[in-house]
């Protein structure tokens, strides 16, 4: 709270003047609306929104499966935290690193698709583990996979994130963004309900696999971007 209320305050200081000067309400209210139908014409733009909604379900569905899922797989409270506290954050830390140099080196199509791939496979490989050993699996093979996962996670967060700030018209700013975000967390949403409805259906097998599918499958839209996408007042 003290850092939004600081924040707000020292907004009191700024020339407004000195970022392109100051439209009347009407006129900046017509502007926004031409730059935000502009973008929602885009083809791109839906591209992006799709992807935001799919790309991230397996990881979204065994963030959200993870506690229960060790529990039910012998582990203790203080075991689950201490792996949530340091071998998460960590690998995502790591990840992202990864994710911002790979980014930059090969692309943001390539370094999304090559971070969605590990991951996924990640969750697969703790779906094939539940199918062969179910509650019997080590600990430690599962912890392994799991921190893995988050690994490709901090790598796929950060290119992810690039990628929609490339599509995002640098005019249109935080609205354009905050819709891909939105779209983000709009995934977080479905594939945590279909995850845990598929649990109780069919199994955490069932909803592992399934789930990092879907994540597979939104490859395809990668696809329809032809070559690395640039800023959108730019293209």
């Amino acid at each position: 709270m003290f850092l939004i209320w600081s924040s707000l305050l020292l907004l009191q200081f700024v020339d407004e003047r000195r970022f392109g000067g100051v439209l009347p309400d009407r006129a900046r209210a017509r502007r926004f609306g031409r730059l935000f139908r502009s973008a929602f014409r885009r083809r791109t733009t839906w591209l992006g929104l799709a992807f935001a909604l799919t790309s991230a379900a397996g990881f979204e569905a065994v963030g959200a499966l993870m506690g229960p899922y060790l529990v039910d797989h012998g582990l203790e409270a203080g075991t689950i935290g201490l792996f949530l506290g340091i071998p998460v954050v960590a690998a995502m830390l790591i990840g992202g690193l990864v994710g911002g140099r790979l980014s930059d080196r090969i692309g943001r199509i390539k370094a999304l698709a090559l971070s969605l791939c590990g991951f996924a496979a990640m969750i697969m490989g703790l779906g094939a583990a539940e199918m062969t050993a179910g509650a019997d699996a080590p600990p430690a093979l599962l912890l392994g996979l799991l921190t893995g996962m988050y690994l490709g996670l901090g790598t796929f967060v950060a290119v992810s994130y690039a990628f929609f700030m490339d599509l995002t018209d640098p005019d249109l700013g935080a609205t354009q963004f905050s819709t891909f975000m939105a779209a983000t967390n709009g995934c977080e949403s479905w594939s945590a309900w279909a995850g845990g409805r598929l649990v109780a259906s069919a199994g955490y097998a069932a909803a592992f696999f399934a789930m990092s599918a879907v994540s597979l499958l939104s490859l395809s839209i990668l696809k329809a971007f032809r070559r690395r996408p640039r800023a959108a007042s730019d293209a």
